[in-house]
This record gives C-alpha cells, structure tokens and sequence, in this order.
C-alpha cells in the first residue's frame, strides 16, 4: 500500500496541476473577451509573463504528477506482486491447491489491471479538480446558469450510476471468466505432452472449453464497454443539449450579458471535456476495483501462518522417532460426501529405519505420505515426535524433519534450501549417482538441468541429501532409472545413506528389492498392512 505522506503529496501537485489548468483556462477566456472588445491592441508583457509562469507550473506539474505515480504504479506492480506470492508461500498446501488457478489469476490479470488504473489516475485527478474549480467559477459567473448546469449533470450522474450497476456485474463476471480460462491454459501447459501424443485432447479443450468462454468473455466485456459508452454518449447528449440552450435560450431568458455568456460557455465546454476525460477512465476504475475486491477477498479466503515460512533446523543427532496415531484422512466432495478415506493408521519409524511401501493405484499410497509430511492436515489422529505429541506448533519443527523427491518432482535450477553448500560432498554424490560427466556445481548451482528424468531425479536426490536432514521420503524414485542404477541405488546407495544417519522412507513396487528394506508395509484401501514378517523375515 501506498504511504500515507506520498499519497498527500500526489494529492497537493494534483492540486497545482489541475488549478493551474483552470487558471490557463481562465487566462485564455479572459484575453479571448479582450481580442474581441478590442482592448487588447498592444502586447503586454505582465500577460505573457503571466502566461509563461502558468504555462511552466502546468507543464512541470503534470510532468511531476506522471513520473511520481509511473514509480509508484511500478512500486505497487511488485508489491501486489510479492504479497500475492507470500500468501501463497504461506498458504498451507490444501489452500494452496483449492486457490492454484485464483492466485494465476491474480498475478496475471489482478495485478495488472491495477497497475494500469494507477497510471491512469493521473488525469483522473487532475480532471476531477478542473471540473470542481470550473463549477466554482461558473457559480461565480452566473448562479442561475451554474444550478442549470449542475441540475444537468446530477442526471447524468444517476444515469451513470443506473447503469453502472450493470456494468460492475459484468465486470465481476469477466473475473469469472478469466479464472476459468486459467485453469484451462494451464491445462495445456502442463498437459503438453499428453497432448502431443493425442492431439484430440487440446482441440477439444481449445473448442468445448476455452472457446466457450472467449465468446461469453467477449459478449460480456463488451456488454460492460458499450454500456459505459452509452453513459457517455447520454452524458455528452445532455451538455451539447445545455450548450445549445443556454445559447439560444436561457441567455435570453434570463438577462445574462453576452460577456457573460461566453465566459460560461468557453468553462463549459472546458468542463465537458474533463468530465470526458473522467467517463473514459471509469471503466478501468470499476474494474480495477472488482480487481482490489478479489485480492482482498483472496487475502481473506486463503488462511496463512505468517510464521509458515520460518526455518528450523533438526539435525540427525536430535532425531529418535516419529509416529502416527490413528491418522485418518478424506477427500470430500461439494456436499460432504466422502469419496476415499484413509487410516485410522498407525506407525512407528525409528531412527536409520529403512522403510518401503507399495500398493496399487488409488490405494492411498501419496495421501498417506501427504499427511506424514504434514502437507495435509489429518481429520483426526495424533503424530509424535521423539515420542512427544506433535501440536499446532510444533508441527512447523516436524516438517523440517523431512527432505522429499517426489514422483512428479520439480528440480530447482540453484541450491535454495542448502545454507551452505559442501561442494566436495556435492561432487562426491555426483560420482556415487554416476552423472558426474554430464553434470558439474558451478557457483551454487548444476551446471546442467537438461536431462533424462531419471538423471534429474538423480540430481534431486542429491539436493534432498545435501539439505541433511534427518528423514529423507522418495515416492516411486527408483522407477525411472535403468536397471543397472536400480539395482545400485537398493543394494550400493540405500545402505550407505542408512550408515550416514539418514532414515528412509520409500514408495516403491520393486518388489526383487523389498529384502533391503527393514519395514515393509503394503497399502490397500486406505489400510496400512505391516508386511515386514511375512516378507522380509522369510527372505532372510
């Protein structure tokens, strides 16, 4: 938000700028009426110093005005900005899922609709104060044609705001609209290859989707501008109408002198034109405030924990145990129905455990991970750390127990979450994951991300070992890596991790490898079946 000392001062050389207007105005109207009684025969320098000294405080005022508000436009770009991204970094991941498409569209459509209403501010301001100091002078003028005037623009006042009305729920609408395109832009995007392989996929996205709402965006976008045009052309009817009949009519009828007259009628048409200048930028006012009302409604909707994003530190040392108990947790529909469950489910996992999972798809395998991780809140159940009960709290230091690479991973082009980078254990991990000729550390970063997803994964793992902390969770990590690291990374990197201090936990279905895990557990609808005696004792 703007400061309160900056927005007084923006509001002070409005001030100059637009009374300055008016008074080159004035100055004009008053040197047209001398040229016209001939009065003004020879050139006077006060005038032209007059005209000088108001001409350069116009311009200069104006000029300030502009670039006082370009960098404050470009100020409250990045704020809305980096407010829009910390709610979101603070966002639990719920939220953050629910809201994905409406924080899209905040940074892309929100932001810079708002932008663009500050820019244009500028000659808001100044055409706001040119009309107030124009029906100031026109009262001066002549009383009864200024209460004419302003009985004329009070009714184009509630036409506008009759119609207005309209125009705002459209407006509201296009909001909609642009939320619904982003989920399916996105669609695309991250849909690409699938679309590549079966383009029918994105034609019918482009046809039954997105161009259903381009033309009821468009329909209704241009719903809203037309009505604000016609607002103004009933407006610009209705001052034309005046003008004529102050001409023709009222200055006859009410005595008003022929000076008089034309003084009025010159500010007039002054005045018409910054009430234009104000009908103009109105639609992009109402917008941008259908626009601030979103992200208001978004700072609301989305609940944050301003202490989301504080660091904590658990070394292995600390670490002794986790536990679950009773975890339950469901997905729900719209009217509370519940479509999959998982838990109650209880486990324990010690320190340098080695833990594997499988289970078939939809078993509940990534819910159960999700909510280990805390990244889902259970609907009941209670986690223990080092055999103490994990509350709101502390749920913050349990978290930062884990380092994870997920199935669907996102490779992070620099070391963010490594404080300090141990470039020789960096350089060292690359020789054991056997990429060290494809890939280097160059100033705190891989030298090369483009690669096979199996070496990405590979170049993920390494930075989840490089965060060291005490529980490192991999979900279907070894399926992307050819047999010969497959069998390394089981019988060669799992031990060594385990002699580091490291405990593991792991979702996979390669089930010749299940013998190096020291718990094996199995997941079938949303059940937790311990398989460790069963399997792992027998093979031994």
């Amino acid at each position: 938000m703007l400061k309160k000392k900056f927005l007084i001062r923006i509001l002070l050389i409005a001030l100059v700028s637009g009374l300055s207007n008016f008074l080159y105005l004035r100055l004009m109207n008053a040197i047209i009426q001398m040229v016209m009684e001939k009065r003004y025969t020879t050139v006077d320098i006060s005038y032209v110093v007059i005209f000088t000294l108001t001409l350069i405080v116009t311009i200069w005022s104006r000029r300030e005005l502009a670039v006082r508000v370009i960098y404050s436009s470009q100020r409250m770009f990045w704020n809305y900005r980096n407010e829009i991204l910390s709610i979101t970094l603070n966002a639990n991941y719920s939220e953050f899922r629910k809201r994905k498409f409406d924080i899209q569209s905040a940074l892309v459509f929100d932001v810079d609709v708002l932008t663009q209403a500050s820019l244009n501010i500028i000659v808001f301001l100044t055409s706001a104060i040119t009309t107030i100091a124009c029906l100031t002078y026109m009262a001066f003028l002549s009383l009864p044609l200024f209460l004419l005037t302003l009985g004329v623009s009070a009714l184009g006042i509630i036409v506008y705001q009759i119609g207005t009305m309209g125009n705002n729920k459209k407006f509201v609408k296009t909001r909609e609209y642009e939320s619904k395109f982003m989920f399916y832009f996105n669609a695309i995007l991250n849909g690409f290859k699938e679309i590549k392989i079966n383009p029918s996929n994105g034609n019918n996205i482009l046809k039954s989707k997105i161009n259903p709402i381009a033309n009821n965006s468009y329909e209704n976008n241009t719903g809203a501008f037309v009505g604000f045009l016609n607002n103004q052309t009933i407006g610009q009817v209705l001052f034309y109408v005046l003008i004529a009949s102050i001409l023709l009519f009222f200055s006859v009828k009410l005595s008003v002198s022929s000076t008089d007259t034309i003084n009025f009628l010159f500010i007039l048409m002054a005045l018409l034109a910054a009430i234009e200048a104000i009908m103009v930028l109105l639609p992009g006012l109402m917008r941008a405030k259908v626009s601030m009302n979103r992200l208001v409604n978004l700072r609301k909707e989305i609940v944050t924990d301003i202490n989301a994003s504080k660091e904590y530190t658990v070394t292995k040392e600390e670490f002794d145990s986790i536990s679950l108990k009773n975890i339950t947790y469901r997905y729900e529909d719209a009217n509370k129905e519940v479509s999959f469950e998982i838990g109650p489910i209880s486990l324990h996992i010690e320190k340098n455990d080695v833990i594997f999972i499988y289970g078939g798809n939809g078993s509940g395998k990534t819910t159960l991970v999700l909510s280990l991780l805390g990244l889902q809140e259970p609907h009941s159940g209670t986690f223990y750390f080092n055999g103490v009960p994990v509350d709101e709290e502390s749920m913050k230091k349990y978290k930062s127990l884990y380092s994870v690479v997920f199935n669907d991973f996102y490779l992070f082009d620099e070391f963010y979450s490594v404080k300090k980078l141990d470039v020789e254990k960096a350089n060292a991990y690359l020789h054991l994951f056997e990429i060290e000729e494809k890939v280097s550390i160059v100033d705190n970063h891989f030298s090369t991300i483009e690669l096979s997803t199996g070496q990405r994964k590979r170049l993920a793992l390494i930075t989840a070992l490089l965060e060291n902390k005490p529980v490192l969770v991999l979900d279907e990590w070894a399926a992307d890596q050819d047999p010969h690291f497959r069998r390394k990374f089981y019988q060669d990197i799992v031990p060594s991790l385990k002699e580091d201090g490291f405990t593991i936990i792991a979702i996979t279905h390669d089930d010749a490898y299940y013998h190096h895990a020291d718990k094996l557990y199995k997941m079938e609808y949303g059940k937790l079946i311990d398989e460790s005696k069963a399997y792992i004792k027998s093979y031994a």
